[in-house]
């Protein structure tokens, strides 16, 4: 597909493909490829400026081919793996690179949100190894509107765990709340529960404990994928 053909398509058709391909998910594996080092330093040994290499970790923006090969060969990983996470990577045994899933979307927002008509997201379960997650307890969103900003911005895609749902002060959850799927901060405040929104130009929202009506944690944000 040419570039400017892939300008002109929408917001949606563009998160298809680069989800179906994997290449959504290219910011992680770039992620695992520093082995320790800071941006400044990886940059300088792939050769970029660190300002790029910061937007690619951020998956504010993709490379280009030229500097996806340059980083491939600097790195010594494939430049199929780098691109799609498909095929064998050096730094990651065949049982973890193997452990590919697709986390299905949260159904509630199929009338909120358009974007959310794609079924589900591939994962690389390696990426939240260490969280003790079941897969099966594992469903995704569509981040909507900047009230978590600059913490969550509009469609990103966060990653919940359905399993854990005890409400702990400071932690992002999911919830649903009137009909509505949002993403908060919770705090306990006696017989309340406060939504908090990380953008200060929002209110912050209260829950009575004892009557909570149209209110309910769908469960724990444990991973954040930036749009691109």
């Amino acid at each position: 597909m040419k570039e400017n053909n892939f300008k002109t398509l929408s917001e949606h058709e563009k998160t298809s493909i680069l989800t179906k391909t994997g290449v959504i998910n290219f910011k992680n594996r770039l992620t695992l490829l520093l082995e320790g080092l800071s941006g400044n330093a990886f940059a300088k040994k792939v050769g970029m400026s660190e300002a790029v290499i910061r937007d690619y970790l951020s998956g504010k923006t993709y490379p280009s081919l030229n500097r996806l090969a340059i980083i491939a060969q600097k790195c010594d990983v494939p430049i199929e793996w780098l691109a799609t996470g498909k095929g064998e990577c050096r730094l990651l045994s065949d049982s973890i690179a193997a452990e590919s899933i697709r986390i299905p979307f949260h159904d509630l927002n199929k009338n909120v949100n358009p974007l959310s008509r794609i079924d589900s997201i591939p994962f690389e379960v390696n990426l939240i190894k260490n969280q003790g997650c079941k897969t099966e307890d594992l469903t995704a969103i569509w981040a909507k509107g900047d009230s978590m900003d600059p913490t969550i911005s509009n469609h990103d895609i966060l990653i919940i765990n359905k399993a854990y749902c005890k409400p702990i002060d400071g932690y992002l959850y999911a919830v649903q709340y009137d009909d509505q799927i949002c993403v908060k901060r919770i705090q306990n405040q006696g017989t309340n529960l406060a939504l908090l929104c990380d953008n200060p130009k929002y209110p912050t929202l209260l829950i009575d404990k004892n009557s909570p009506q149209n209110f309910e944690i769908i469960g724990h944000v444990i991973y954040l994928l930036k749009d691109f």
